[in-house]
């Protein structure tokens, strides 16, 4: 049987300073086989309060050992997924701007003490034993596909809005998108690229393999497994054509609020010159 690992709360790196990287709540249970939930919550989790949470550290401790990333990933360990929901109401207290459908991957983890560590045709991921950095690391890549999948529908619906607005430049020349809109679009591309490329890292490898260098080998399956450098790449491609897109519907827009501008300017001017007109009439 599988001893219990500790609760505690361990800072990796703090970036921005203050904000753990990932924090680490309630025990893993005793077993031989885990199920590993991992949730993309909503844009950050405010991982500066949660082991001071007294609540959210009884909750988690019946859920199984969960792994909270600061960019919105929760990854939880556990023999049943019963208590996951009451976790993470527990959690989004704690994050900013909550998502309100949730991406979610799971995978199944089975302790295999002397023997190799690798992931089966089926996915099943076969570990050593149940150090909390083989842990972590699993959660890690967890984490950075979650990501990678929410970023890829975000990217998805992105094109998906584009068709159209490249419609109607094909054909008239100019889209019909408000200013407003395009702003909105741009923020989403740029955070979504922000979040993936910046913070979350998802295409790097984690700081956590130059601590333990004896888990290259198993990083290396499971960023095989998952893909995860090829979906970044993927991704970068396609926030690069968005941003190109995305610069075009700027330049309109900001031509269109100029033309405004100059309509507005000869507007004020020629009702300038009727006040005048008018003035110079009533004193003849």
């Amino acid at each position: 049987m599988t001893p219990a690992i500790p609760a505690r709360s361990q800072p990796v790196t703090t970036k921005p300073p203050g904000w753990p990287d990932v924090v680490t709540l309630g025990t893993l249970p005793a077993g031989e086989s885990y199920i590993v939930h991992a949730r993309h919550l909503g844009t950050r989790i405010d991982t500066r309060v949660l082991s001071g949470d007294i609540v959210l550290r009884q909750v988690a401790g019946a859920a199984g050992l969960t792994f909270a990333f600061r960019y919105g990933v929760a990854v939880t360990f556990c023999t049943s997924a019963e208590a996951i929901a009451a976790l993470d109401l527990a959690l989004v207290a704690h994050v900013q701007e909550a998502e309100e459908h949730q991406e979610i991957e799971t995978a199944t983890v089975t302790l295999n003490p002397g023997g190799k560590e690798r992931v089966e045709d089926d996915g099943l991921i076969l570990l050593s034993d149940a150090e909390q950095p083989r842990l972590l690391l699993v959660a890690t890549v967890l984490a950075h596909s979650v990501m990678l999948s929410r970023d890829e529908i975000l990217v998805s619906e992105v094109f998906d809005r584009s068709v159209p607005l490249v419609t109607d430049l094909q054909n008239n020349g100019k889209p019909r998108l408000s200013i407003p809109e395009v702003m909105r679009m741009v923020g989403r591309v740029l955070s979504a690229r922000h979040r993936v490329m910046g913070t979350a890292q998802a295409g790097e490898r984690p700081d956590l393999l130059w601590d333990n260098p004896d888990l290259d080998r198993l990083y290396t399956r499971l960023e095989a497994e998952y893909e995860l450098r090829e979906r970044a790449e993927v991704l970068e491609r396609k926030f690069g054509a968005l941003g190109d897109f995305t610069s075009v519907l700027l330049d309109i827009a900001q031509d269109k609020r100029a033309v405004r501008l100059e309509v507005a300017i000869i507007a004020l001017i020629a009702v300038e010159l009727l006040l005048s007109i008018g003035k110079a009439i009533a004193w003849f």
